[in-house]
């Protein structure tokens, strides 16, 4: 397996991974800990075995609803997971593809996010990408950070992006915000905006408030001022 780290530019690393944590030596030197603020009494240690725990998938996951109602083909959803995965990354018919990505989504399963990475990278059609997307939030653990924040910086569809924005704000991991950040301050499609916003509301900290404040008042669209403004008082609420 690929290392789950990503490089300085956003993209994934190239190294193998060399330990159950799923990271290149490099990046298992620079990781930091994905905890949530009361886990800060666990020490150094404590933080990274739950790191550990958590990309191992043995830790409770964030459970991020799914109301999503589809009909299935059969033969597809009483399939074994690794036949779903083959299908996934190697079936022609991206119809197939898309079925198999929402199969994934609703096992919600670890061991595929590196087959859902690779179809959210590589697919050559957007739905599919964005499916993949939509499965690795579901997953819920802090190792489908990397594959959608990957993502909400280099996909070219906007779709995709959303997806990922979308996400990363239903886990609600913080150390998503800087990327969140980055994204709306770049971003051209205002749907993507909105959900980046949305996100930060979701994830943010203090520290977000100033651009939240300048994109609310630089907008002349009065949903994303509303957003903004929601997003700051979402982000103030949880002191």
């Amino acid at each position: 397996m690929r290392c789950l780290g990503l490089t300085s530019d956003k993209h994934r690393c190239t190294a193998d991974a060399v330990d159950a944590t799923g990271y290149c030596a490099q990046h298992g030197r620079e990781m930091t800990p994905v905890v949530e603020p009361t886990d800060a009494r666990l020490g150094k240690a404590g933080r990274a075995t739950r790191l550990i725990d958590k990309l191992r998938g043995s830790a409770p996951r964030r459970l991020v609803p799914d109301s999503a109602r589809f009909e299935l083909p059969s033969w597809l959803a009483e399939s074994g997971t690794e036949t779903v995965i083959d299908h996934l990354l190697h079936d022609p018919s991206s119809l197939t593809r898309w079925h198999a990505a929402l199969v994934l989504r609703k096992r919600r399963d670890p061991r595929t996010i590196d087959a859902l990475w690779q179809a959210l990278k590589q697919d050559s059609v957007s739905l599919v990408r964005q499916q993949a997307a939509v499965a690795l939030g579901k997953i819920g653990t802090a190792a489908v950070l990397a594959p959608l924040i990957e993502a909400l910086w280099h996909d070219p569809d906007a779709g995709v992006r959303q997806a990922s924005a979308i996400a990363l704000g239903n886990l609600g991991y913080h150390v998503a915000a800087d990327d969140l950040a980055s994204a709306l301050d770049r971003e051209a499609a205002a749907f993507v905006r909105w959900d980046c916003i949305i996100a930060l509301g979701q994830v943010g900290d203090r520290a977000v408030e100033p651009l939240l404040a300048r994109i609310g008042a630089g907008t002349r669209v009065e949903w994303l001022r509303r957003a903004c403004a929601e997003a700051i008082a979402q982000i103030r609420g949880r002191g």
